[in-house]
């Protein structure tokens, strides 16, 4: 393995334990949401990161907590399967909407991946087996939308 695969080896595995460090840090239960307006990168990010934190620090709210409450406040989080839409449909808007985005964390893509999908067994998946890379990502979700649709094709035949 060379040192360059061995860095970013290193890289996904500090990521992967800070995911799963925030994400073990209970809420605590007056934690409220901020509600702020989603940034749509038609603005400046900065501002909307100063705003983000202002909220935060008014609730005195814990960094882990703070890192688990920023990925809503992007409209990437607003991508979500409509009831109609189908799986293969949602991945390929929400693959759309993260080729825009700079430095995108794969733990800030997976969270938000998790929580735009309505599909059980797909979001399982995410939180089961970390994927390492977009490619991994969008590789298993192939294989959900396959199963997506070979459940219907069974389905009509049925009917």
């Amino acid at each position: 393995m060379s040192k360059k695969d061995s860095r970013q080896q290193s890289m996904v595995l500090e990521e992967d334990l800070f995911f799963l460090e925030v994400m073990t840090v209970p809420l605590p239960r007056d934690f409220k949401q901020p509600k702020m307006e989603k940034y749509d990168r038609s603005s400046n990010p900065v501002n909307h990161l100063r705003a983000f934190f202002n909220l935060m620090r008014l609730q005195a709210t814990p960094d882990a907590i703070m890192y688990r409450a920023f990925p809503p406040t992007l409209s990437l989080m607003q991508l979500t399967e409509d009831k109609d839409e189908m799986l293969k449909d949602y991945i390929t808007q929400f693959n759309r909407a993260t080729l825009r985005i700079k430095d995108l964390q794969m733990s800030t893509v997976v969270a938000a991946m998790m929580s735009g999908t309505r599909s059980r067994h797909f979001k399982m998946s995410l939180s089961k087996n970390q994927s390492d890379t977009m490619h991994e990502l969008l590789r298993k979700g192939d294989k959900y939308v396959d199963a997506e649709e070979a459940y219907l094709i069974t389905k009509d035949m049925k009917d």
